[in-house]
């Protein structure tokens, strides 16, 4: 773009650029062969699409979109790949979105830009491996600059913030409420019109459209995590030494606090004390030079703050009442989060300190100025100083790339590909493994196995042992809290699990009873991982049913008494048991089950139990492992989810949502756009002539004298 007017995205590609080589200096070690396994960012050679995005994981239904194009990227490109290639991402993205917010010139934009990149916050999430929640925050910047923008224009209607929400939103939830926050500020400071009103409440509504897909969720009562009152305690931000209000300041908080996977960030008492006082000293500044900019980021700053601190703060009573009352609050149980509308407005902050501190330099009159101004600037340098030996170079070296262990790969060859599950021990959502440097991650076992995989989703934090809903899950529990329950392999057969794995990083001793399973057989040992083949079958034309509960149902197992038979939750008994049929099933999507013709009577799908589940107009009934029966005669049937088809159309609807608001923003932003394809000294006649552009003026020559 030629000429002032496009002097402003030449700076925000600028920084754009600035933050892509601060990216690339975190991931450039993840960039070797391995697999980065971080808190909740796992990936492995066999990463699939979550069941989530066909409603059939309670605890990813949220972010479809996301969780839709991410795999696509896997697809293309590999799932070691993209595990820092989104990373990656946040860098160039938050740089380029906070340099449109500040404006102004490259002395205000480049330390704003940089560090948006380079603070404790960032360095919490990565090592925790929020990566969608960041790549969020990166687009909230976007989403304050476009919405700073609109109010200027004073139209009643702008897409450009619709689609910057829209998009964060599908990233990830937590954009709703942050981003809400951002919009809300801008509408009202400082002081209100009626457009400026209307306006967020239109933005607010079409952007509300990357949600459809929420619609089928509740109209098809699909099932999602428990999420209750002892959250908030579990994920309250974690005091540092300095106690909670100077955490928080210090843009830190994480709620694992001291936990083996938590930043170790000595950011220290004085960079600290300069980040804050420069912060709030830009953006007294900011508020004298764009008071629009400057008063939004200035209400932000605090409110981010307040809400942080959540029910340990000021506002502890209405997070609480807010918590309990308001619907789709619960997404923000992890109250620090909201320190990142701080972290944003800091960073405008420090943009404009250093700005004032580079004039006052170059045009301080008194020598004693300019080395003050000269001094405080370096000063502040100390704070990116501080933080970049635990951001740089991979979290500081603290995080290398993982290479699964030999007997993973012989595990996994040994089973090969099918429908049937391999049930995954210890019984732990977050463990520590040998070959992750002892770091607590999220088990990966998913990622890795080709064959489907059951491993615990419990979260285990306090009094909060787990948000899962998953009957089957409760169901392993119990077992595994029994030792097995004395016939392990039977009893896991109707969940359609054929293997069961143990990791021997840790715990081996506590599942030393898997030794004492008669129907369990050991097919590997080696010193990282066990491997055992479940004998019982369970799943498919079992043909008989029993009505029984757990207890009645381990009993069975230990005397021997239990079969094939589905043994249902208030079900009819019909047939001799035990039985001994099985078989007859296969997947025919992730959605459906083909059940071949053979004998009439039940059979068991290897599912979450759900109401959803259809079989030609045929009642579905739960059994006890929490799994899905149908009583079907002689004839072949399939087994569909129809729910799919309703969350497919909500899924569809949010995506064209988004695209419609993408499209609509390039067609409010075509005056600029077109400038972008204007060619430079064209030909005669083509034309206008250079310096006779509207808008542009030819400078002046100077003299020799000037």
């Amino acid at each position: 773009m030629r000429g002032p007017a496009g002097r402003p995205a030449r700076l925000t590609a600028e920084c754009a650029l600035l933050g892509l080589v601060a990216g690339a200096a975190v991931v450039a070690p993840w960039t070797r062969a391995g697999y980065l396994l971080l808190l909740d960012w796992v990936s492995g050679p066999h990463q699939a699409i979550n069941p989530g995005l066909y409603g059939l994981d309670p605890a990813a239904l949220d972010a479809l979109p996301y969780r839709l194009a991410t795999q696509v990227l896997r697809e293309a490109v590999g799932p070691g790949a993209t595990s820092w290639l989104m990373i990656l991402l946040y860098f160039p993205l938050a740089a380029g979105g906070v340099s449109a917010l500040v404006r102004g010139g490259r002395l205000r934009r480049y330390p704003a830009a940089l560090f948006v990149c380079c603070n404790p916050f960032v360095v919490e999430r990565i090592q925790a491996g929020h990566v969608p929640f960041l790549v969020s925050v990166a687009l909230l910047c976007w989403l304050l600059a476009s919405a700073l923008h609109a109010r200027r224009r004073g139209h009643w209607f702008a897409a450009r913030p619709a689609g910057w929400y829209a998009l964060a939103m599908a990233v990830g939830p937590h954009a709703a409420w942050l981003g809400g926050a951002g919009l809300l500020a801008v509408a009202l400071l400082p002081r209100p019109r009626r457009t400026d009103l209307v306006r967020t409440v239109l933005v607010v509504c079409a952007a509300g459209g990357i949600y459809a897909y929420a619609l089928a969720v509740l109209a098809s009562a699909i099932l999602t995590v428990r999420v209750g009152a002892g959250d908030l305690q579990v994920y309250a931000p974690h005091a540092g030494p300095g106690g909670l209000p100077a955490t928080l300041v210090s843009l830190r908080g994480f709620w694992r606090g001291a936990a083996d996977s938590s930043p170790q960030l000595g950011l220290g008492f004085a960079p600290a004390a300069l980040m804050v006082v420069a912060a709030l000293t830009g953006l007294v500044r900011l508020v004298r030079h764009d008071r629009a900019t400057g008063t939004v980021l200035a209400v932000l700053a605090p409110a981010g703050l307040l809400l942080g601190a959540g029910i340990h703060g000021p506002l502890a009573a209405a997070y609480q009442a807010a918590f309990d009352l308001v619907p789709l609050f619960a997404a923000m149980r992890e109250q620090q989060k909201w320190v990142a509308l701080t972290m944003i407005a800091y960073a405008a902050g420090i943009g404009a300190a250093v700005e004032g501190l580079a004039v006052a330099c170059r045009r301080a009159r008194l020598p004693v100025l300019r080395l003050t101004a000269a001094g405080t600037l370096l000063a502040v340098s100390t704070v990116y100083v501080a933080v970049a030996p635990s951001l740089f170079w991979g979290l500081g070296g603290s995080v290398p790339v993982s290479n699964y262990p030999a007997s993973w790969y012989a595990a996994d060859a040994m089973m090969g590909a099918g429908d049937e599950a391999v049930l995954f021990l210890p019984w732990h959502e977050y463990q520590p493994f040998t070959f992750t440097g002892s770091r607590t991650v999220a088990t990966p076992a998913a990622a890795f196995f080709r064959r489907p995989v059951l491993s615990s989703d419990a979260v285990e934090l306090g009094p909060v042992r787990t948000n899962s809903v998953s009957r089957r899950m409760a169901y392993v529990q119990r077992l595994v809290a029994a030792g097995g329950a004395g016939g392990l392999g039977r009893l896991v057969a109707p969940l359609g699990v054929r293997y069961v794995a143990l990791a021997r990083d840790r715990e081996t001793g506590v599942y030393a009873w898997l030794e004492r399973q008669g129907d369990l057989t050991r097919i590997l040992r080696t010193p990282d991982l066990d491997l055992y083949r479940v004998e019982p079958a369970g799943t498919g034309r079992v043909v008989a049913a029993r009505s029984g509960d757990y207890a009645r149902a381990v009993g069975w197992a230990a005397r021997g008494a239990l079969g094939t038979e589905a043994v249902l939750v208030d079900g009819p008994d019909r047939g001799p048991v035990p039985s001994s049929s099985s078989g007859g099933i296969h997947r025919v999507s992730s959605t459906s089950w083909r059940v071949r013709a053979g004998a009439p009577g039940w059979v068991v799908i290897p599912e979450e139990w759900s109401p959803g589940w259809a079989a030609g107009g045929r009642p579905t009934r739960r059994t006890v492992a929490g799994t899905l029966a149908v009583e079907v005669g002689a004839g072949a049937v399939t087994v569909r989810y129809t729910p799919w088809r309703w969350l497919r159309l909500g899924l569809i609807t949010s995506l064209l949502s988004l695209v419609v608001l993408l499209v609509a923003g390039l067609v409010e932003h075509r005056r600029e756009l077109s400038q972008w394809w204007a060619v430079p000294g064209a030909s005669a006649g083509s034309g206008p002539r250079p310096g006779r552009s509207r808008g542009i003026r030819r400078p002046r020559r100077r003299s020799a004298a000037s």
